[in-house]
């Protein structure tokens, strides 16, 4: 494996400052940065820098925030320390991402979130939390099909030139325990990024939770022997984040879960991918530790820093170069994904027998972004004293048919918008309910609307 790579001295750092422009995180050549990459509010980033003073991270990731907060972070860490911007929201793997209006204005929040970090570019998940109607709490893949890809490619692009000279990197995503089509990820990460200026954004544990899906050996050796046939000139960053292994109809199947601690089987990975794989862009790596408490992320980062430190191969050289694009989708491509992938949303959601749907679905439905019984107490207990089994009747009605779906909408303002639909479908098939229902649903979302703007809020 060679030689342990000398650490980097502060001064060979290139700093963002209020003088500069955006820059790269590196010079070419340099070694690559040990970064964390973490939620703008849990845990607070102040409590966790505090935790980080014996092994300081060289960037941070934030994740999508208000752009006065993101403002005001920026403001209160040093100028040197450069801050990149983890997105959300931006659907790009959907047929109508380049024609719905909505997206623009996502895309020009975004933009005011990258400029108030000054980041260099934007990571974002190749996945959604809605689409054809259905949501979902956690990313849902894209269609592994040749169409899916250049649907994706297509998407992508459009957000790119949105991004004022800003790089984006798609990321590989994670994989319920059934991969979405029959395309091999690397092949469609291939179709989706050649030729483009756009980056790659490579989470190994994603690479996982793919590979355990499609029924392939998850030890080191064999996910190294996968990813070199990945397009890896195009990997800027690399993740590394939390998973857990559930026992699943028999079979152990690995969940990315940013709160679990990162397992022994990662930091292996991790280090034997980045002694061995040949990465000549890459320019960071983020341990991923959004809603993990502040002193487990310290205690892994110390050893997570020390691997990317001593292992990481000189990086930050140029992508491969753009190229002409090519012929435009047809209409027939836009209907066969938008098929394909309400197919996947009913599947997802239940309509055929899957791991997923049967185990990971309901708990996720019911406690992702705000656990409904802290969200709805009094509503809850209305319901149960009219004897209605009200985790089942809720996670049942959730994704029954198609609703509107809202770029930018937070999963806890669907979960608050569902709530109210659940509740006036039941005061019309449950006489026994009480009419103060509905009055107690109202007063008890105002409340959380209220405070979810605090949070989410950007005009």
């Amino acid at each position: 494996m060679g030689p342990p790579a000398p650490p980097q001295d502060e001064t060979s750092v290139m700093p963002l400052t209020p003088e500069t422009d955006v820059v790269p995180l590196i010079a070419p050549g340099d070694r690559p940065l040990a970064g964390l990459s973490t939620d703008l509010y849990f845990p607070p980033v102040a409590e966790l820098i505090a935790h980080l003073e014996e092994s300081p991270p060289d960037y941070l990731e934030i994740f999508r925030g208000r752009t006065v907060d993101l403002r005001e972070l920026r403001g209160q860490l040093p100028p040197t320390l450069p801050l990149t911007y983890h997105g959300d929201c931006l659907w790009y793997t959907q047929p109508s991402y380049s024609t719905d209006p909505d997206f623009r204005e996502e895309e020009r929040r975004a933009c005011r979130h990258m400029e108030a970090l000054r980041s260099p570019w934007m990571i974002h998940e190749c996945a959604q939390k809605s689409m054809e109607g259905f949501d979902f709490g956690l990313y849902a893949p894209p269609l592994l099909t040749p169409e899916g890809a250049r649907v994706a490619r297509e998407g992508a692009l459009t957000l790119s030139q949105a991004m004022e000279g800003r790089l984006l990197l798609v990321e590989t995503p994670p994989f319920p325990p059934h991969p979405p089509g029959e395309m091999d990820l690397g092949d469609f990460f291939r179709t989706l990024t050649q030729g483009t200026p756009l980056a790659i954004g490579l989470d190994l544990g994603h690479c996982l939770t793919y590979l355990a899906a499609s029924g392939c050996p998850v030890d080191t050796p064999s996910i190294l022997a996968w990813l070199r046939g990945f397009p890896l000139e195009r990997v800027v960053e690399i993740h590394a984040g939390g998973l857990q292994f559930l026992s699943l109809d028999g079979h152990s199947w690995p969940v990315d879960d940013h709160s679990s601690p990162l397992p022994e089987a990662l930091f292996d990975l991790l280090e034997a991918a980045l002694s061995r794989l040949p990465l000549p862009a890459l320019q960071g790596v983020a341990l991923e530790v959004d809603n993990k408490g502040s002193r487990q992320a310290a205690k892994e980062f110390a050893r997570f820093r020390d691997i990317v430190r001593h292992h990481a191969k000189p990086g930050g050289f140029p992508l491969p170069p753009a190229l002409p694009s090519g012929p435009p989708l047809s209409s027939a491509d836009r209907d066969r994904v938008r098929e394909g992938y309400r197919d996947l949303a009913r599947d997802l959601s239940g309509e055929r027998p899957s791991p997923y749907s049967q185990h990971l679905y309901r708990q996720e439905i019911w406690e992702f972004g705000g656990n409904m019984e802290e969200l709805f107490p009094e509503t809850l207990a209305l319901l149960r004293g009219s004897g209605v089994d009200v985790r089942a009747s809720f996670v049942d009605y959730f994704n029954r048919a198609p609703h509107e779906n809202r770029p930018g909408e937070d999963f806890l303002e669907i979960k608050i918008r569902r709530a109210g639909n659940w509740i006036d479908h039941l005061a019309k098939t449950h006489p026994e309910i009480p009419l103060s229902l509905r009055e107690t649903r109202h007063r008890e979302a105002q409340s959380l609307l209220h405070a979810q703007h605090l949070y989410n809020g950007d005009p």
